[in-house]
Parts: C-alpha cells; sequence; structure tokens
C-alpha cells in the first residue's frame, strides 16, 4: 500500500505529496512548518511541537483551518496508518507544512487554497552515518554568515525561510566535510546551529544562548527541564566564541538527534575533547534515554551497522 500523507482532511497515497510551483512556499519560502519524531513509536513533546506551529501561523498571518485539536487527531492517525511501512525498531519522523498556497498574482491559474499537509518517513534516513558523531562529537564552525537578526525575521517563527541556514551550512563544510554550522548574531554572539541549539558547559554550569536571535527549540527547553531535575545548575545568557573555545562541554540539541556533543570549536578542541569525557553531557543524555525509554544513542549505532534502508 504505501506510506500515507494527510493534506487538508484527506489521507492520501505519498505519491501525492506534492505541491504547485506558484506556490508562495515554492516562491517566497512562505511557510511555516513543524518536525517532530517518536521514541518507541509514541510521538515525542506533539502537544509542545503543535502549539509553536500555531504560534507561528498567528505571527505571520498564516491562514489555519484546524484547530490543535484536529491537527493532533490528524497527526496520531498518520502515524497509525503509517506504522506498518516502518521496521519494528524504527522512529517515525513526521513533517508538517503551512502555506498559503498559490500566490495572488498566479490565481488565474490554479485555486489560492491554503494548505496544511503532514507526511511521516523512517528517522533513520535522517541519522543515517551519525553514530560516530555520539562517539566522536561534531566540529562546530562558525561561519561568515550571520543569523537574520530578530527584527528582519523572528528567528522564533519556525520557517521555511531558511536560505541562509543552508549557506552556512555550505561554508562550513568547505572547511570540514562532517562540520555543523554555529551561527553567530549580527553582534558578535553565537545565536543557533542551522535546525538546532547549542549549549556549552563551564565550572560545572549548563549554559546557552538566551532565546532573542535563535529557536525556543522543543529540544532547548526540554534539556533545561531535564538539568533542573538533575539539580544542574544553568543560564540562559549571551555567548561569545571565547566562551565556546574555553569551555569544558558542549553540546547541540535538536529533534532528531536529541543530544550531539561538540568535540571541537573552530578546530580547537573542547574540554579533553571526547564525549565520553563530557559529564554533565553524559549525565543529561542518560536521563533523557531512561524518560522516553529508549537508549537512541545505540539505536543509531545498530541503524548504522546494518545494510543501508533504500525507499
Amino acid at each position: 500500500m504505501g506510506r500515507m500523507i494527510w493534506r487538508n482532511g484527506l489521507f492520501l497515497p505519498e505519491s501525492q505529496a506534492v505541491q504547485s510551483v506558484y506556490d508562495g512556499a515554492s516562491l517566497y519560502g512562505d511557510c511555516v512548518f513543524e518536525m517532530m519524531r517518536t521514541f518507541n513509536k509514541r510521538s515525542f513533546r506533539l502537544d509542545l511541537h503543535l502549539d509553536r506551529l500555531i504560534e507561528s501561523c498567528r505571527a505571520t498571518y498564516m491562514p489555519l483551518n484546524y484547530t490543535f485539536r484536529q491537527l493532533k487527531m490528524a497527526h496520531e492517525d498518520l502515524l497509525a496508518r503509517n506504522r506498518h511501512e516502518f521496521a519494528d525498531d524504527d522512529e517515525i519522523r513526521t513533517m508538517i507544512n503551512v502555506s498559503r498556497g498559490v500566490f495572488p498574482i498566479y490565481r488565474e491559474l490554479e485555486a489560492p487554497e491554503p494548505y496544511v499537509m503532514m507526511t511521516a518517513f523512517p528517522l533513520r534516513w535522517v541519522l543515517k552515518d551519525m553514530s560516530r558523531y555520539y562517539r566522536e562529537g561534531v566540529h562546530a564552525i562558525t561561519p561568515s554568515q550571520r543569523q537574520i537578526p530578530a527584527q528582519y525575521l523572528d528567528p522564533k517563527v519556525k520557517n521555511r525561510s531558511r536560505l541562509h541556514y543552508r549557506l552556512a551550512e555550505l561554508e562550513v563544510k568547505r572547511a570540514d566535510s562532517n562540520a555543523w554550522a554555529l551561527l553567530l548574531d549580527d553582534q558578535g554572539f553565537i545565536a543557533e546551529g542551522s535546525g538546532s541549539n547549542f549549549f556549552i558547559v563551564s565550572s560545572g554550569r549548563l549554559i546557552t544562548p538566551e532565546p532573542r536571535n535563535c529557536l525556543r527549540g522543543i529540544s532547548r527547553n526540554y534539556t533545561l527541564s531535564l538539568a533542573r531535575e538533575c539539580g544542574i545548575d544553568y543560564r540562559e545568557r549571551n555567548l561569545e566564541p571565547y566562551d565556546a573555545i574555553n569551555a569544558d562541554e558542549a553540546f547541540f540539541t535538536g529533534t532528531p538527534f536529541s543530544i550531539m556533543p561538540v568535540s571541537r570549536f573552530n578546530s580547537r578542541q573542547i574540554g579533553r575533547g571526547t564525549p565520553s569525557s563530557f559529564d554533565i553531557t553524559t549525565r543529561l543524555t542518560k536521563a533523557w534515554c531512561e524518560r522516553v525509554g529508549v537508549d537512541w544513542i545505540e539505536q543509531v549505532r545498530k541503524w548504522d551497522a546494518e545494510r543501508p534502508v533504500t525507499n
């Protein structure tokens, strides 16, 4: 039967997850979205993702003709309809895009109907070959490309206007094919990764950039809640590259990979340079795994050890 999608109230084959070339999402990046994941096939923090989606729509005047309850029911129904398409050990990655539809000057060609589209696909596609990063850590590099300041495009809105993130990624990978971009804001403070939040540990304290020029990530906030539970002191404040260079530990957070250790920053070693020596990062990772009932590092390791999955 194949995977299913949900589009404007209808469950359809994945082959119908199509978008007009005249849509504002294609022409202007005029689209807000959310991407979720499961642990043990159960949605993780779905309510918070949907809350943020609705807030992003409100902030951008994006039409959304569905309530929170309708979106949640559609999402969970989509998971249920697709579970037979996934391996027993796999997790599910879901995506919701909301667009205004066809751009006004093209309305003589196509109806201007806004759309909400949900899709589901294997998480292992996203995390392929990433088990080594959990073991070795990633290299974070600050590119010349800066974060767009909040007065021009509020980063708290999760939107598809993301060319600056892509340019940042391309730039750092010219220096190191395995590097991850870590953008600075217009004042030179650390903002966020291209789809992730950033943390350091210094003298036993967990520190992350204040949510001024970065997305208020679901995983970011979850990590802070874990820190409270574990009795780890934390702060939200401006961070300079100097702070990252002198940190004892560092890591990224993001929905697909949860917590990812950073072993180098701008070619300089972080702390002892090995994730196994990162005490607080390890404690937070362990607490996360215990709360969701999945050792997700071991899960990704097993996926990488298996034959690559093709679609």
